[in-house]
C-alpha cells in the first residue's frame, strides 16, 4: 500500500510539459486567463549551462547576465514543471529586466536535468540541488554570497526554504505559495487525491526503507532555526486548493520565532501560484524592490 500510493503521489516525469516544450527565454507564452502582455520580459541572450550536483546528477539551466556584478537571483520551478514554464519565465524576465542576472534552473527528474529516479523526495535531494546551484554561482560566476537571491515556486519554494540546510551562500529568499509542514502536506495532498490522509504512515515507511529517504529529514523549521535570518518575501494566494494557506501562517509564526524578517502578500480571491499574473504590477514591484533592499548589502 506504501508503494502504491508514494508511486501514484510521488512520481514525475522527467520531461517537459508539452504545452511548454517550445518555450524559452527569448520567446514563451503567457497564461491565456490573464492579460498579461508577457513580450516586454523576453530575454534574447540567455545561455544554456550544466551544474554539477549530488549524486551525479547533472542540472539544467539557463543563464541570463546583465553584468558580472550585478544581484543575481535563483529562479525555481514546482512540482512536474521545469524552466520552461511560462510562470518561471515571466519572473525571471521581470527580475532580468530590472538589472538582475538570473539563473532558471531545473531540478532532478525535471525539465532536462538528470533523471534520477523519477520520483521527488519532498525538497530533501532538491535542496542539494538548489545549494549546488548557489555554490556554482560563488565559485564559478564569482558572486558574492550577499549578491545572490531565491525566488521559489510551490515545491521549488520548499527547496528554497530548506537550501538554508545545505548552504549559506544567499542573502535573502522569495516565495510563492510556499509549503510548509511536509507531513501535513502529504496528508493534505492525498486527501486531494483521493486518497484518506492516515495512510501517510505507509507512504513514510515506504520511503524511509525502500527508497532510503527519510521526507521530513529537513524541514524549512530546521533550516530557518539554523541559518543566517535571512529575510523572506512571501505571495500567497488563499484559495489555493494544493498548498493551503495555513502554511503561509505556519511560516510567518517559523520566522517570528527565529526573529527573521518577513512581508507577505496575501490574496483572498487567487489560487495556486496564480497571484503572478492576477496581480503582476503588484508582484513585480515587491519582488524587484525586495531584492535590491536585501541583495548587495
Amino acid at each position: 500500500m506504501g508503494y502504491y500510493i508514494y508511486d501514484a503521489s510521488a512520481t514525475v516525469p522527467c520531461a517537459v510539459w508539452e504545452g511548454e516544450q517550445t518555450n524559452n527565454p527569448s520567446n514563451f507564452s503567457g497564461w491565456d486567463e490573464y492579460d498579461v502582455d508577457v513580450t516586454p520580459y523576453f530575454m534574447p541572450s540567455y545561455e544554456t549551462v550544466s551544474i554539477d550536483s549530488t549524486d551525479d546528477v547533472k542540472l539544467s539551466a539557463w543563464w541570463m547576465q546583465n553584468d558580472p556584478q550585478a544581484k543575481t537571483v535563483v529562479v525555481i520551478h514546482g512540482l512536474t514543471s521545469s524552466k520552461y514554464s511560462s510562470g518561471v519565465l515571466l519572473a525571471s524576465g521581470i527580475l532580468y529586466k530590472n538589472g538582475f542576472n538570473v539563473l532558471a534552473m531545473d531540478m532532478r527528474d525535471h525539465g532536462d536535468s538528470t533523471c534520477e529516479d523519477g520520483y521527488y523526495s519532498a525538497g530533501q535531494k532538491e535542496s542539494d540541488d538548489s545549494a549546488s546551484v548557489v555554490n556554482w554561482l560563488v565559485e564559478e560566476k564569482n558572486i558574492q554570497a550577499s549578491n545572490i537571491g531565491i525566488y521559489g515556486q510551490s515545491l521549488g519554494a520548499l527547496t528554497t526554504l530548506q537550501t538554508g540546510a545545505k548552504t549559506q551562500n544567499f542573502a535573502a529568499i522569495a516565495l510563492h505559495d510556499p509549503p510548509v509542514d511536509f507531513g501535513t502536506l502529504v496528508r493534505e495532498e492525498m486527501e486531494f487525491q483521493g486518497f484518506p490522509p492516515v495512510l501517510y504512515t505507509p507512504v513514510n515507511h515506504y520511503a524511509r526503507i525502500f527508497k532510503g529517504e527519510n521526507l521530513t529529514e529537513v524541514t524549512p523549521a530546521i533550516a530557518l532555526e539554523n541559518g543566517n535570518k535571512q529575510p523572506i518575501l512571501v505571495f500567497n494566494g488563499k484559495l489555493d486548493k494544493r498548498v493551503l494557506a495555513h502554511h503561509t501562517d505556519d511560516l510567518i509564526k517559523l520566522a517570528n520565532d527565529n526573529g527573521i524578517e518577513i512581508t507577505t502578500y496575501r490574496y483572498d480571491d487567487m489560487g495556486h501560484v496564480e497571484s503572478l499574473w492576477g496581480y503582476n504590477d503588484e508582484f513585480s514591484k515587491a519582488i524587484v524592490s525586495f531584492f535590491n533592499e536585501n541583495l548587495g548589502s
